[in-house]
Formats: structure tokens, C-alpha cells, sequence
């Protein structure tokens, strides 16, 4: 064995050692596995029955309605890093309303890649990123209408979507148009208007649709549920139940408007 070593230049060397060390530590066999499984046998997260339904959906467009401290961002982390895990050269965009939420989503899924025994590398020019040594990466954008300019992705997150603005999204959606990509939308429900609102109302059968409030979520406090709901109904019922509340001040709700387009009279 040293005398092979000998006889060998450096980067034969170097190639040797590399080649004894697995590309994808801690994930040999998570190929075969559902993301659900490998995010509890590998990092310990045992998903609720909703959060392994996001997990595990092969959806091209997925979009989550979910109660604020539902874990989606955490479930989201792991649906991406999994994905860029076993398909390589992935290229994974996340828009938030801020940059800085959106960084947030990939600090997560940095972490559970430190876990797996990856190096944390970032994408060059992208603070809020991580390369992946398959060639895929995740990396976060601005809101902006610019953002598109120049990015090509195989999947487009958007978190909080519903306060991202309708320009953004629709500048935004075009970088998986090539790559015949996916988009994961994720959000608590807000005003009823709005490209989140229209999507999950629409009757379009390509989004898989994931409705999930606190009675899926039985670890949050009582007490303090009970709280907000006497705060103030209307919050609670937008945060909480997952409606999509129209605000105090406008004379006519969205449903009765839909109700007397769909109920007009033909001659």
C-alpha cells in the first residue's frame, strides 16, 4: 500500500481520497425512502400527518394554507434540501417578503445539512444560500419585479405568499418555465385578493392543495389561543382558523361578489 502510494502524483492521490469518501454522507439509502421517512430516521423530525403529506407530495405545483406556528418552515426546509440532495444540479429559489425571511428558511436547511455531515458552502454572490457538492443549491432572492433577471430555477418557493406582491410572483414564476420546474406556495391566509387568495380559490386541478389549521396542530397553547381570540376575532380567525377575512372597511365581501357574477341572469 505505501509503495503504491509512492508512486503516485498528487492529484491521483487526491482523486483516491476522494473516491473513498461518500458524496452524500449520512443519505446512501435515502433514495428509497419518502422525504417524510429520511427527515425522521436522519434528523429526528417526526412530521404530523399534514406536515409528511407536504413532505412527501410529488406535486409540480403544490400550495400549502396553513395557521401561523404550523412548522412550515421547517417542513419546507426539508422538502428542499431533500430534493436538492437526490437530484443533482438542482437550482432552488426562495422569495419571501423580505429577503431576510426567506433567509431564515435556508438557515434551516443549513443546518440540517451541517447534521448530515455536509460543509456549509455559499452560492457565490447569494449572502443567504448553500451549495451543495451534486451541484444543486438554494438560495434566497429580493422582492423585487427585478428579481427574475438572470435566474433559471427547477423549483420556485415562495413563502409567505400571500404578502408577496402580485408583480413579484408573476416576474418571479417565469425561472422555472424552461426547466418545466415546480412551484411550493406556502402561507397564512390574508386579504381575499391577490395571486395566493385567486390560486387556492381557483378550480385549476394542476395544484395540489394542503388546508391545514390549529386542530391539526394540538401542541399549541390553549390558553394562549384563547387569548388571541379574545384579542381580537377577526386576527384569530385569519391566523388560526386559516380564513381569508375580509377587512372591517370594505362594504361587500369577495364570496358575495363572486355569488352575483355566478348567479347573473342569461338572456
Amino acid at each position: 500500500m505505501e509503495t503504491t502510494f509512492c508512486r503516485m502524483g498528487g492529484i491521483q492521490f487526491l482523486e483516491l481520497m476522494r473516491s473513498m469518501v461518500p458524496e452524500r454522507p449520512d443519505t446512501e439509502a435515502a433514495d428509497t425512502q419518502k422525504p417524510s421517512e429520511w427527515a425522521q430516521k436522519l434528523l429526528a423530525f417526526t412530521p404530523s400527518a399534514k406536515q409528511a403529506e407536504v413532505l412527501d407530495v410529488d406535486a409540480k405545483y403544490m400550495i400549502l394554507c396553513c395557521n401561523r406556528q404550523w412548522g412550515k418552515t421547517t417542513t419546507i426546509a426539508l422538502k428542499a434540501l431533500h430534493r436538492a440532495l437526490m437530484i443533482k444540479d438542482q437550482s432552488i429559489v426562495i422569495i419571501s417578503r423580505t429577503k431576510l425571511q426567506a433567509g431564515i428558511l435556508i438557515n434551516r436547511a443549513c443546518n440540517f445539512a451541517a447534521r448530515l455531515g455536509y460543509k456549509i458552502r455559499r452560492v457565490l454572490g447569494h449572502q443567504f444560500s448553500l451549495q451543495l457538492p451534486n451541484g444543486s443549491h438554494i438560495f434566497a432572492v429580493a422582492h423585487s419585479e427585478d428579481t427574475s433577471v438572470g435566474n433559471t430555477a427547477n423549483v420556485l418557493i415562495v413563502d409567505e405568499a400571500a404578502l408577496v406582491k402580485d408583480e413579484v410572483y408573476f416576474s418571479v414564476s417565469p425561472a422555472i418555465g424552461r426547466t418545466h420546474g415546480a412551484i411550493w406556495l406556502m402561507s397564512t391566509p390574508r386579504r381575499q385578493a391577490g395571486f395566493f387568495h385567486n390560486i387556492w380559490h381557483n378550480k385549476d386541478k394542476r395544484w395540489h392543495r394542503i388546508f391545514s389549521t390549529i386542530k391539526d396542530c394540538p401542541e399549541i397553547d390553549p390558553d394562549f389561543l384563547d387569548m388571541q381570540r379574545r384579542a381580537d376575532e377577526t386576527k384569530y380567525r385569519q391566523d388560526f382558523l386559516c380564513e381569508f377575512v375580509q377587512p372591517a372597511n370594505r362594504l361587500f365581501s369577495r364570496e358575495l361578489l363572486d355569488s352575483m357574477y355566478e348567479s347573473k341572469p342569461t338572456r
